[in-house]
């Protein structure tokens, strides 16, 4: 399905609306040089009348966080949250009000409980890239799970990504920066349904001051992986189906400390990464025990410098979740 401008918008579900059915939007625009920065993934769920944003905000290395949960409304974000394209594909407003906890929880996750601290986020992104349209990469990875059902499973969706520069506004309590730096954010729709001790990794970079993205997306199975890379530059939009990634120490939760990204034909290119600091969110609707570990990081190709998002996606055990939902000090 070819995109327009109406995909930056967000989608009415189809009738009937499958069970697992979903939209999602991921913002990451960070500021390395003062550690601030903004994580929120919102997640919409027609079939269950239920959309949450999980919002983490860091102002100085100072961060806190909140999940807030709504009912599902066509057109309508959760309350305090604004997320729209002024210019599709060019120029975004992202807009929050709230309020949440101070610092992490049990094994260290955010928005896993309220609190009282305001955060607040008014941040305009932009960019002049071509978005990554994953979709066609994403099915073939989605066909080859299929292939052994008793493995790891997810759904077919619409996704595309984007990097890019961003400014504004970011306050945790009494802290408030004029933040820029850069971005990476993806937009999906369709059936989420990672189950089946589902794991991949996600490790989507802008570089260049906003001139170059690039994404490897894995799902590692039988000493292998099923993967989707792009790199977005001046000389267009290039994808591969040859991609890894290696986290040192092993991924787990706030484990890595480094990554490597390797892109095979024809991008040919190795991507470094030093992790400055972990951001751990659940994702339940998106399958059983399911969590992001989001380790913001400094990378590089060669001499051109950046920032990325080093995500684990992974499991948690009966016993991690039921600790990660234990109510905590605010």
């Amino acid at each position: 399905m070819a995109l327009t401008d109406r995909d930056e918008e967000l989608h009415d579900p189809p009738t009937p609306t499958p069970e697992h059915w979903q939209e999602n939007l991921f913002f990451i625009c960070w500021d390395l040089e003062t550690d601030s920065g903004l994580l929120c993934h919102i997640q919409r769920a027609p079939a269950r009348d239920f959309q949450e944003a999980s919002i983490v905000v860091a102002v100085g290395g100072e961060v806190a966080s909140v999940t807030v949960e709504g009912r599902w409304h066509r057109g309508v974000l959760p309350t305090g949250v604004t997320a729209r394209a002024v210019d599709p594909y060019r120029h975004w407003e992202v807009r929050i009000d709230t309020a949440g906890a101070l610092g992490a929880g049990p094994l260290g996750f955010f928005g896993t409980t309220a609190g009282d601290t305001p955060i607040s986020v008014d941040l305009d992104l932009r960019s002049e890239l071509p978005v990554a349209d994953f979709a066609e990469g994403l099915a073939v990875i989605v066909a080859g799970m299929r292939t052994d059902g008793d493995g790891p499973q997810m759904g077919d969706q619409e996704h595309y990504e984007q990097g890019g520069t961003f400014t504004g506004r970011l306050r945790v309590g009494d802290r408030t920066v004029e933040a820029s730096g850069l971005f990476v954010r993806d937009h999906s729709w369709g059936i989420r349904n990672e189950h089946q001790e589902f794991r991949a990794f996600w490790t989507a970079a802008c570089l260049d001051e906003g001139r170059v993205f690039c994404n490897a997306i894995g799902v590692p199975r039988d000493g292998g992986v099923l993967g989707i890379g792009v790199m977005v530059d001046a000389n267009g939009v290039r994808f591969t189906t040859d991609v890894d990634a290696t986290f040192d120490p092993v991924a787990g939760i706030g484990d890595h400390r480094a990554t490597t990204v390797r892109y095979g034909a024809p991008i040919d290119t190795v991507l470094t990464a030093a992790t400055r600091t972990h951001v751990p969110i659940l994702l339940p609707h998106s399958g059983p025990r399911r969590y992001d570990d989001n380790a913001i990081s400094a990378v590089h190709i060669g001499e051109l410098s950046g920032f990325g998002v080093m995500e684990w996606a992974s499991v948690l055990t009966d016993a991690q979740l039921a600790e990660v939902r234990s109510p905590h000090p605010t």
